[in-house]
């Protein structure tokens, strides 16, 4: 039996906008019964790029990483078919200074130049 690849939507973020997105293009009842449900995003991509599936759903951050750009072709889902995946930073107050000076690092303009490379949009 083919396999298709999404991390597990029951506690996965992108599982979840993954299960989205099916369902928006009424995918979802056929595919269902094929899914190897991986336990977070980065699972999903390893079962989508391997033997394990035919391909998958998973972090257009990952399909640009080094490691995986080269081992097929990939679509962007259109925002509309899933709820934003939003990602926070936070810094807590007992942080140690390592933690510290990497926070300040991610403002700064490198850091975001990085983040813009692999796919993510930015806050103003």
């Amino acid at each position: 039996m083919t396999r298709f690849a999404i991390a597990n939507p029951e506690h996965a973020p992108y599982g979840r906008a993954a299960e989205e997105a099916l369902r928006k293009r009424g995918l979802w009842d056929r595919l269902h019964p094929r899914l190897v449900l991986g336990e977070n995003v980065s699972q999903a991509a390893q079962f989508a790029t391997t033997e394990n599936a035919v391909g998958g759903i998973f972090a257009y951050s990952l399909a640009l990483a080094p490691n995986l750009k080269d081992r097929g072709t990939y679509a962007l889902i259109p925002d509309e078919d899933h709820a934003p995946l939003r990602q926070r930073m936070v810094l807590l107050k007992k942080a140690g200074t390592v933690a510290e000076r990497f926070y300040r690092y991610l403002e700064e303009p490198e850091a975001r130049a990085i983040l813009q490379r692999y796919g993510f949009a930015l806050p103003n």
